[in-house]
């Protein structure tokens, strides 16, 4: 199983070691000149920290003698003394996490006075080092602890997103070590939320975000998601070489090319998997990080195995033995043996691949024995715990025959106790039963009433949905009748007068042209009245199609309606087109005769089941909290078709005032 080590908080070590600055003697001079040309005893105590903090990994000595230099100048200083220990932790990680772990507590517990932005986010560091201590140690469980229940609550009070998008990252690589990857997800997202407005000089955090997603759903087998965040840390890469910052940006260029050589040995093209691996391992030689030349030389000798490149291969084999990270752990060592053993007996040289074997059974046997003698070593405290365990259970007799008369006599009182806290626990439950019983009666009074009310409103939305339905009937029947009869009839007029001009070849009567343009114009005005009456465009083509006509319909040159459909897949059914159909050519026309508006926005959205409309113009606003007995038939009507798809209607508007603003959710059937 690959472990992912969530990072260290960057920016605390952005300012407290310069171990991966580019400029290491700058920043320890820089470190040595505060301390010298201050008189604050508070800043030379905080400086000598960061000395200590600098030399932890380099030189211990140094590092302690620096640590007590500055505990020295912190005892007027309530908040560095608490400092102290924090740093005190730090000196203790990976050399004693016990202490390590004894020392975050004791710091978080001395920081918890403060109510500052600077103190929460130390207290926050303390408990996500103690959560890397925990996870070197496999507690799992410990770490994801610490990290949801302390580390993000205090990163949230730090209110600093780039700290807070760190933790993120650092829970989501917690559900990685354990395979759950889906769990970690949403922590990866959120990470990558906090980090998308993040510095230039701190890109290096997003593409290891990226990168870390890229891992998550390799481990869920989703390459396309995969590919997806490989390519966007890529990108952020190729965007970075230019840019000054803290850190070595090829130490995730690394990351990016290891990431990319599991891709695409997953998805079987060796030949980039190839190329990615050997970019790996240059910038690993550069960097010196022989335990990524490891893994990655590792992999690179599988994909050569299986395109039959057995020389190139052995070479790499060869070299990772004599590496001293390999040689260092013991299954390393094996792990090595057995892989070169099995490429001598594929290539047929039976010689060099017993010789392998035979070392291989030799580390395995050493191994064993090994683990016989950690056996051995555990049966004996076994023993020995197990005859102390018997010592203190003949003790422990003796002691209690001692104590049977006093719990005899202690029995007595307690029972004659309970008997009576018993009676009093029966009183008082009675008392409550009694009083719960005259609220429940209330509250089942109260819902049946609630159940009449909503019986009637129900009765209510029925008549007025008859209502609608049997107007829409009406209007269509009436539109109809106009667009087939009467319109049929003008057209036919117009044809027959248009002929009879031309039978006459009485072009220069002006008056008959007159007459002929007016029965166009009254034919148009007819199918405008037909189409406003029913959307024939709605039930052809659908309800987007019939919007935009009607916006188009009404903007002029001096109006301008603008319509979005937005984030919508498949529209209502029918009769709730229609229904929203008038709905909106309601508000339109409000805006458009009353209001005198010069711009309206017209925007539909839907979210599932809810379909959401917000109509935006710049005319003459109204009192839209007056009674509805005193509102128009337009604004009634439009509420009542709201109401009958179970909606609300908010109305921002006031009188004398510029701009009217309505939103509208409705419940719809996708």
């Amino acid at each position: 199983m690959k472990t992912y080590c969530f990072i260290l908080l960057l920016l605390l070590t952005a300012t407290r070691s310069s171990a991966q600055f580019s400029t290491p003697d700058k920043y320890l001079d820089s470190l040595n000149q505060l301390i010298s040309k201050t008189e604050s005893d508070s800043i030379r105590s905080r400086n000598y920290f960061l000395l200590a903090d600098y030399w932890r990994e380099q030189d211990t000595v140094k590092a302690k003698a620096y640590l007590e230099k500055g505990k020295a100048f912190a005892d007027k200083y309530p908040y560095m003394k608490a400092m102290y220990y924090s740093y005190l932790a730090n000196y203790y990680l990976g050399i004693d996490n016990t202490k390590s772990e004894i020392n975050y507590l004791k710091a978080d517990k001395e920081l918890s006075v403060f109510k500052t932005k600077e103190a929460y986010q130390e207290r926050a560091g303390a408990w996500h080092n103690y959560a890397l201590v925990q996870q070197h140690q496999d507690d799992h469980k410990g770490a994801l602890d610490a990290l949801i229940n302390h580390v993000l609550p205090l990163s949230k009070k730090a209110e600093d997103k780039i700290w807070l998008g760190t933790e993120y990252i650092s829970i989501a690589t917690i559900f990685m070590n354990i395979k759950q990857y889906k769990k970690a997800i949403p922590y990866l997202n959120q990470g990558i939320e906090h980090f998308q407005n993040a510095p230039r000089s701190q890109y290096f955090l997003l593409v290891n975000a990226y990168l870390t997603a890229a891992d998550n759903y390799s481990g869920l087998e989703n390459y396309k998601q995969t590919k997806k965040y490989l390519d966007l840390a890529k990108t952020l890469l190729d965007r970075s070489k230019n840019i000054v910052s803290h850190y070595r940006i090829e130490v995730f260029q690394l990351d990016y090319y290891k990431c990319a050589t599991t891709y695409f040995v997953a998805t079987k093209q060796h030949q980039k998997a190839l190329q990615h691996a050997d970019e790996a391992i240059k910038l690993a030689k550069e960097l010196n990080d022989n335990y990524s030349l490891q893994e990655i030389a590792f992999d690179k000798h599988t994909i050569l195995i299986e395109q039959k490149r057995y020389p190139e291969a052995e070479k790499i084999l060869i070299e990772l033995v004599n590496l001293k990270e390999t040689t260092s752990l013991t299954q390393n060592r094996l792990k090595t043996f057995d892989a070169l053993a099995s490429l001598y007996h594929t290539t047929g040289n039976m010689a060099k691949a017993y010789a392998w074997l035979k070392k291989s059974k030799s580390l395995g046997d050493s191994l064993s024995e090994s683990k016989l003698k950690t056996d051995i070593s555990n049966l004996e405290i076994k023993y020995k715990t197990v005859e102390k365990e018997k010592k203190i259970v003949s003790l422990n007799a003796a002691n209690e025959n001692a104590n049977n008369k006093i719990k005899q006599n202690l029995l007595l009182n307690w029972l004659l106790g309970l008997i009576s806290v018993f009676l009093l626990v029966i009183i008082i439950l009675g008392w409550f039963f009694y009083r719960n019983s005259k609220k429940l009666a209330a509250q089942k009074e109260l819902y049946h009433q609630q159940q009449l009310r909503d019986i009637e409103r129900q009765r209510q939305i029925d008549v007025v949905q008859v209502m609608l339905e049997t107007k829409e009937d009406e209007q269509n029947r009436v539109a109809r009748d106009l667009h087939d009869g009467l319109g049929g009839m003008l057209s036919a007029a117009k044809v027959n007068l248009t002929h009879y001009t031309q039978e006459k070849n009485n072009n220069t009567d002006v008056e008959l042209d007159n007459i002929v343009i007016q029965l166009e114009n009254a034919i148009t005005e007819l199918r405008r009245i037909a189409h406003n009456m029913i959307p024939g465009m709605l039930l052809k083509l659908g309800l987007e199609a019939a919007l935009r006509d009607l916006c188009d319909t009404l903007s002029t040159q001096n109006l301008d309606v603008v319509f979005q459909w937005l984030n919508i897949q498949t529209e209502p059914p029918v009769q709730e087109q229609i229904t929203i159909y008038r709905i909106v050519q309601e508000a339109l026309a409000n805006a458009v005769k009353h209001a005198n508006a010069k711009n309206i926005l017209l925007q539909c959205t839907q979210s599932e089941h809810i379909f959401f409309i917000t109509i935006d113009d710049d005319g003459k606003g109204f009192n839209a909290d007056k009674p509805i007995k005193n509102q128009g038939m337009g604004l009634k009507n439009m509420k009542s078709r709201v109401e009958h798809l179970n909606g609300t209607i908010e109305i921002l508007s006031k009188e004398n005032e510029q701009g009217t603003s309505i939103n509208i959710e409705l419940h719809v059937n996708s």
